[in-house]
């Protein structure tokens, strides 16, 4: 079994801030299905977290047909890559990976738009920083069920007393929870903060850069 270090990372409200991206994507959708309501980030800020079919759910307040589900994913990619990084997260995530730790994504981001995300945020990057790269699909289920990560940890052959998962809600602690894997969770993200704090992650940071210090200085 490798003893290497490795981090889970989620991605809304973690790496890459796609709040502002979700907001019109979603508001652009209501207008096309001729919905007069528009959300603002803070409402749509609480929908964030389970997935795109749960977020569109919770802002239409019913159930969807798969024509309004694909509008919406074809409005989000479209406004998607508004979105940028967070402060200093690519100069963290390379120092991490000049240290030889293991770097994945795991995200209830729908997967082919999620890929497409990365690729523009990181500019070609991501192949060199991240070993794996996966969001939703339809045939895995989604965080917080620790299946798919189960299954990639042992193909790695990974020791999971060396791994991290690193995201900003609660959901991300009960993935942490469901893998025995110690949880960072990010302070300027979405999650409730309450909530958070009620569920006592591991490790709370306000400056992604914390993370570095953090992994390293793990098991000294």
């Amino acid at each position: 079994m490798k003893e290497t270090k490795f981090i889970i990372f989620d991605l809304d409200g973690t790496l890459i801030d796609t709040l502002e991206g979700i907001k019109e994507g979603l508001n652009l959708t209501l207008k096309e299905l001729n919905i007069n309501k528009t959300y603002s980030k803070e409402e749509v800020k609480t929908f964030i977290g389970n997935g795109a079919r749960v977020l569109l759910k919770k802002a239409l307040n019913r159930e969807f047909n798969e024509e309004e589900y694909n509008l919406y994913l074809k409005n989000y990619e479209k406004t998607q890559y508004i979105s940028p990084l967070f402060n200093h997260v690519l100069n963290t995530l390379i120092s991490l990976k000049n240290k030889d730790y293991i770097l994945l994504i795991n995200s209830n981001k729908p997967n082919e738009i999620l890929k497409k995300l990365v690729k523009n945020k990181f500019n070609g990057l991501e192949k060199d920083l991240f070993i794996d790269i996966k969001g939703e699909r339809k045939e895995i289920k989604r965080k917080p069920d620790p299946t798919y990560l189960n299954e990639l940890i042992n193909k790695l052959d990974l020791n999971k007393e060396n791994g991290f998962y690193c995201g900003d809600s609660i959901v991300d602690i009960l993935a942490a929870k469901n893998l025995n894997l110690k949880s960072i969770i990010v302070s300027y993200g979405y999650g409730n903060k309450n909530e958070i704090k009620e569920n006592k992650p591991t490790y709370y940071i306000d400056d992604f850069k914390e993370v570095e210090e953090i992994v390293d200085s793990y098991g000294k």
